[in-house]
């Protein structure tokens, strides 16, 4: 086991390595210039004049682009990144005089937060549901459950997040239709739970019907095998057959699919955490990608692959646990 988790350690180097290359090329290749963003706020304030008036020189274009380092060769500046993230640092943003740790560091804790209970909940809600619609096949609980599954399942997750604001926030006015704390007041646990609620709400029923469906169609090819028959025969209890023996055996197949849903929690949740105001990585990455600034999307992106590798070894090494056949050399 040992082995295997620090080959497995060693394999994430050349995937980071591929996707820092590949996504390094794709940014500054792509349509857009940092420098024209940068530039024009900067001359519209010192001409003191309306839109339109002041515009950038190219002696101005060039050493704005000398002073970032946009006027190098894109492998040159990528071999110059990779050396600053050795040492461990991902630079400064483009847009905000800091450093681009210090917005990860700011951005990280808030995304885990939602998308870390919305992943608790939704597998407690897809699982245990699941399982009931497999033990009562056909019942009205089955059907019902299967017509929510599919509705939510084909509701796309901004259309959820507006409903869940239009309801919960502007008619009931029970919960806050988004930030992540009340301005104007002392911080407190109970005040962040408040805002916590609506976007963790609807990423957890995001993902909670597609978890139902798989729990259900694996639940349904085990309960009809002969060893789950024979415990019945024996005179087990049904809650001790489906639970401990029956589920146990669906658990390779639901942990393949929790493993899937790991790397789309925080590419998931750009939309979710724009629409309720949430400062969290996906937030954060919009912003970037809309301001040009580079040294950010690549933080964050190394992050967001750093977190998916992690969760997905955890996933392999869960595979033991659920079941003693596996063996990961």
């Amino acid at each position: 086991m040992a082995k295997y988790i620090i080959r497995r350690l060693l394999l994430m180097v050349p995937v980071l390595l591929g996707i820092s290359f590949l996504n390094f090329m794709l940014y500054l290749n792509a349509p857009g210039d940092p420098v024209s963003i940068m530039l024009n706020p900067l001359l519209l304030e010192e001409a003191g004049g309306g839109i339109g008036q002041g515009r950038a020189t190219q002696e101005m274009i060039e050493a704005a682009k000398e002073r970032l380092g946009l006027n190098r060769p894109w492998p040159v500046q990528y071999v110059e990144w990779l050396g600053n993230l050795l040492r461990g640092e991902f630079g400064s943003s483009f847009v905000n005089p800091e450093p681009v740790s210090a917005v990860i560091g700011r951005a990280l804790w808030p995304t885990l937060q939602i998308n870390l209970i919305a992943l608790l909940a939704s597998t407690i809600i897809g699982v245990g549901i699941g399982i009931l619609q497999a033990v009562h096949q056909y019942s009205w609980f089955d059907y019902i459950a299967s017509f929510l599954s599919f509705f939510y399942i084909s509701m796309p997750g901004f259309f959820l997040a507006l409903l869940a604001v239009y309801i919960f926030a502007i008619k009931l006015n029970w919960l806050p239709p988004a930030g992540y704390h009340t301005v104007g007041i002392p911080p407190s646990f109970s005040d962040h739970v408040r805002y916590m609620i609506l976007p963790t709400l609807v990423l957890a029923l995001g993902g909670a019907p597609g978890l139902m469906r798989y729990t259900r169609t694996a639940m349904l090819e085990v309960i009809h095998q002969p060893y789950i028959t024979t415990g019945y025969a024996k005179g087990l209890r049904p809650r001790a057959v489906i639970l401990r023996h029956a589920f146990r055996n669906t658990l390779i197949p639901v942990l393949t699919t929790l493993g899937s849903r790991l790397p789309g929690l925080i590419s998931g949740s750009v939309i979710i955490e724009q629409i309720f105001d949430w400062p969290g990585m996906g937030q954060a990455s919009l912003r970037a990608t809309f301001g040009r600034d580079y040294p950010v999307l690549m933080g964050l992106i190394m992050m967001s692959s750093l977190l998916t590798l992690i969760a997905i070894l955890i996933t392999d090494l869960a595979y033991t646990l659920v079941d003693p056949r596996v063996r990961l050399d």
